[in-house]
């Protein structure tokens, strides 16, 4: 949707819904600066778009929170949580998502190798890749609606809530993982993964949040990380790895020789550390 806006007596625009919520959100536009969209019979406050009612609102709250007293100087001390309302935070959200997902995955595979599942069959069969994160984003959900958090989030100090920072439905949290599993990392597979990640980096700059909480009416809280969160952090995403490598790189050094035996004297000169292949 197209909006005008009265600014300084000029008439500007137009903007997008999303450009006026950013606006409105950094303390950019009074609740009674008139504006116009297509339908509308005139000229009418902000305040009188039902478009914008929620963000207006919100928006005065914090500027009266952030205007009671909290007593002098010297107590003062910065908040334990703080909301989303300007930050975006897309680093920490990126490596919180991709943390809980390499978990998940090693998991997953060291499963499918105690189980006696061909491996190397899995790894060339591409709807069972497409399938693999399908599980995860069902789990996800139930978390976010259950603790409004993640592993991977959790120690990244993210929470999840709705835009009145009610705690998500169980509906709402099914249909923000269905998004992100589909628009946020392309179901997982290779390119296509790396362009829906492209793509939501963009739009979350463009229009605040990325497209599965702007769609949802979610946004996220964020609280200092600790050491000890950091250095766990570090230590998951690091045993993840070694082990998804142990249960796969056999398999995945096998199909390669197929395809380019040349590649035998590269593999010969030093294998990682590996679990054997099964028969």
């Amino acid at each position: 949707m197209e909006i005008w806006l009265i600014q300084n007596g000029v008439k500007t625009g137009p903007f997008q819904d999303y450009e006026i919520r950013n606006r409105i959100a950094d303390g950019q536009i009074e609740i009674d600066q008139f504006a116009w969209h297509e339908g509308l019979p005139g000229w009418v406050k902000l305040r009188e778009i039902d478009l914008f009612r929620d963000d207006l609102e919100r928006a005065q709250r914090d500027k009266k929170d952030s205007f009671e007293y909290v007593g002098p100087v010297d107590q003062m001390r910065p908040p334990d949580v703080v909301s989303l309302s300007g930050k975006r935070h897309l680093a920490r959200r990126f490596w919180a998502r991709w943390l809980d997902l390499m978990v998940y995955t090693a998991i997953w595979w060291l499963l499918m190798y105690v189980a006696g599942r061909d491996i190397g069959a899995i790894i060339l069969n591409p709807w069972m890749q497409l399938s693999i994160y399908l599980p995860w984003f069902m789990i996800e959900a139930w978390l976010l609606h259950r603790f409004g958090t993640t592993p991977g989030k959790w120690l990244l100090g993210i929470r999840v809530v709705n835009d009145d920072d009610t705690t998500l439905t169980l509906k709402s949290s099914i249909w923000r993982s269905v998004r992100v599993w589909i628009a946020g990392i392309g179901f997982g597979w290779g390119l296509l993964s790396v362009l829906c990640q492209a793509m939501s980096w963009f739009t979350a700059r463009r229009i605040g949040k990325p497209v599965w909480d702007y769609m949802g009416k979610h946004k996220i809280t964020v609280a200092p990380m600790s050491a000890f969160k950091i250095i766990t952090l570090v230590l998951l995403f690091f045993t993840a790895m070694q082990l998804q490598t142990a249960v796969r790189f056999p398999h995945e050094k096998e199909i390669i020789l197929k395809q380019y035996p040349d590649f035998r004297e590269f593999f010969e000169k030093g294998e990682p550390w590996h679990f054997p292949v099964k028969d």
